[in-house]
């Protein structure tokens, strides 16, 4: 199966994706051909490889023509807040409204700097067409008649429904009358079918997403300032394994957002897979110390991996050493952390500084529980300090029935690998339970619970 792993490590828009498509082998002259069959024109495609912090990488712009330019500068009204109209006066992480600022996606005229060569894919077009696709329903309906394959036209509009989703959300409006300022624009319907083109080309059937770093700091809307993320990338991103980021820079755009969110299988470390072709596609902005690119994998998914991919999640792991607790306040603690949603908690005995016997303490954590659960480490344990890992995980479906014994109800948890049960255990609690109830041997209980599941 192909697979695409997306490490979005420096965040994510449009125009970086399409470049790090191109970059991994997607031709851009297939993509330019196949934007000629959209109802848009002029647009003018530059695709360039550029130089960020040392990593070579694909620019991909697209510069709209004077005409089209001077019609987006007079509609600010619009209900879309699209991080950034032109009037912005600070810096983003992915946007360029000041001439430097970092993507494309809302510069509808401004110049494009490139850092490296002129690939000479210029593609111009020319027509009257591009003053009308600012509505939801309009870009829909562009889409559908337009001649692209069906693969493309689905993916398109795949991305762009949770824009205007939240869009719709925030504004309190229908989602078909929602207007689009930097989503509306040609250059971004140019990036999201563009991308859409590039994935079908490759022919990627899998896609697996790093954790998405949304960035820090001001921006400025049609509707005043507003921190980052903008307040629809943020509506996009829940449920989203979000990486924390300092970066004064909005590095995740609501194009980016609408990609990640409507695309990815899974998110996590890049699953078992054979790497055939990597590329890297650059934002505008060139940030210290950090390449201001998005690096995507291309490969072929490893034998048995197909399942365990779409079963991909990401924990939490706490550990701590000590060596001056009592075994009755680790009983405690433990009681206290998984009642506070630890998924499993154990200790190891080790030898610490001085030959000194002690404990490490291993606490596995749902993402959104962490915080509570260092704090629980902090307030009842001696340790001074709580180290914190990310861990990607491979897991079985579950499932629960009731089983009727002679004992009463009693529970069964199941395991189950593409919807056959491969395994079956009675709820401890429940068989505890009944076998005080009845003055029965905990086993006679558990062994006449499984017997029901071969009846």
């Amino acid at each position: 199966m192909k697979a695409l792993y997306i490490d979005c490590f420096s965040g994510i828009s449009g125009d970086m994706m399409v470049g790090a498509l191109i970059d991994a082998g997607a031709s851009p002259e297939k993509i330019e051909s196949e934007l000629k069959k959209l109802n848009v024109s002029g647009y003018e495609i530059k695709c360039s490889r550029v130089i960020k912090e040392g990593i070579s990488s694909i620019k991909f712009d697209v510069i709209v023509d004077e005409e089209h330019s001077h019609e987006h500068d007079h509609h600010h009204g619009h209900h879309h807040h699209d991080q950034n109209h032109h009037e912005h006066s600070h810096d983003h992480g992915h946007h360029h409204h000041n001439h430097d600022h970092s993507h494309h996606e809302n510069n509808h005229a401004h110049s494009h700097n490139h850092d490296g060569h002129h690939h000479g894919h210029d593609h111009s077009h020319d027509g009257h067409h591009h003053h009308h696709h600012s509505r939801y329903a309009d870009i829909v309906k562009l889409i559908d008649e337009s001649e692209l394959s069906p693969k493309v036209k689905e993916r398109s509009k795949q991305i762009f429904a949770p824009i205007a989703k939240s869009e719709s959300k925030i504004h309190n409006m229908s989602i078909e009358d929602v207007h689009f300022h930097e989503v509306g624009a040609v250059d971004s319907i140019v990036d999201i079918v563009a991308t859409a083109i590039a994935l079908e080309e490759l022919e990627i059937e899998k896609i697996t997403t790093s954790h998405v770093p949304l960035g820090s700091g001001k921006i400025r809307i049609s509707h005043g300032i507003y921190p980052v993320p903008a307040p629809a990338t943020l509506d996009m991103m829940k449920n989203v394994p979000i990486a924390p980021s300092d970066l004064p820079y909005e590095l995740t755009t609501p194009t980016g957002a609408g990609i990640v969110v409507s695309q990815s299988d899974s998110y996590g470390t890049m699953p078992a897979m054979k790497i055939s072709s990597i590329g890297y596609g650059a934002g505008t902005r060139n940030i210290p110390g950090r390449p201001n690119v998005l690096r995507v994998m291309v490969g072929e998914l490893l034998e048995g991996n197909e399942h365990i991919v779409g079963k991909q999640e990401t924990i939490t792991v706490l550990e701590c050493h000590m060596d001056d607790m009592t075994g009755e306040a680790f009983g405690y603690v433990m009681e206290k952390l998984l009642k506070e949603g630890a998924l499993d908690v154990y200790y190891t005995p080790i030898f610490m500084k001085k030959n000194r016997p002690g404990t490490l303490v291993t606490v596995l954590a749902p993402e959104n529980r962490e915080a509570k659960l260092t704090e629980i480490l902090f307030k009842e344990t001696t340790t001074l300090g709580v180290r914190k890992n990310s861990w990607s995980r491979s897991i079985l479906d579950r499932n629960i029935i009731v089983a009727e014994t002679a004992f009463g109800p009693i529970k069964i948890k199941q395991a189950l690998k593409k919807g056959v049960v491969i395994r079956e255990v009675p709820e401890y609690e429940d068989v505890k339970k009944a076998a005080l109830e009845h003055g029965v041997a905990f086993q006679e209980v558990y062994n006449a619970t499984l017997r029901t599941t071969f009846n």
